[in-house]
């Protein structure tokens, strides 16, 4: 694992991130953004059991999770996370079609960090993903 300096933190340089998502084309769009972030390496599931399983075996730095997953939904997962010592730090970030003030206002209550509403600007995803990531500390 590489480290770098800023601002007098040892900070990490590689990022690990978990890509929750059932639909093959946005995961093909997941993809085609991590390859062009050097420092991501980014790990996928398609149900919230297999996001829950992935995050307790390899503890990712950041999680993306889509809400609306066959069986246990993007909730329940995150529910499921933050009930667990070892998972409950990681930050989620839900991403989800369901772009109502009261759906972003509900996914802020359940404890994701930034709710990005579907479709989304690559930009402005990176900017978040970014804004998330940078401040972390080994």
């Amino acid at each position: 694992m590489a480290f770098f300096m800023v601002g007098g933190l040892k900070m990490k340089s590689n990022y690990d991130i978990l890509c929750v998502e059932d639909d093959g084309i946005n995961m093909s769009l997941m993809r085609h953004i991590f390859k062009k972030i050097p420092n991501a390496t980014m790990w996928e599931a398609c149900t919230g059991e297999e996001a829950v399983e992935i995050a307790t075996a390899r503890c990712p730095d950041l999680i993306i999770m889509d809400i609306q997953l066959p069986g246990m939904s993007g909730y329940d997962a995150l529910a499921c996370l933050q009930a667990n010592e070892k998972t409950k730090a990681i930050p989620v970030v839900a991403v989800s079609s369901y772009a109502m003030a009261s759906d972003i206002a509900k996914g802020r209550q359940a404890g994701f960090i930034e709710y990005i509403t579907k479709p989304f600007y690559i930009k402005n995803f990176i900017q978040v993903i970014d804004s998330i990531l940078r401040p972390l500390p080994f």
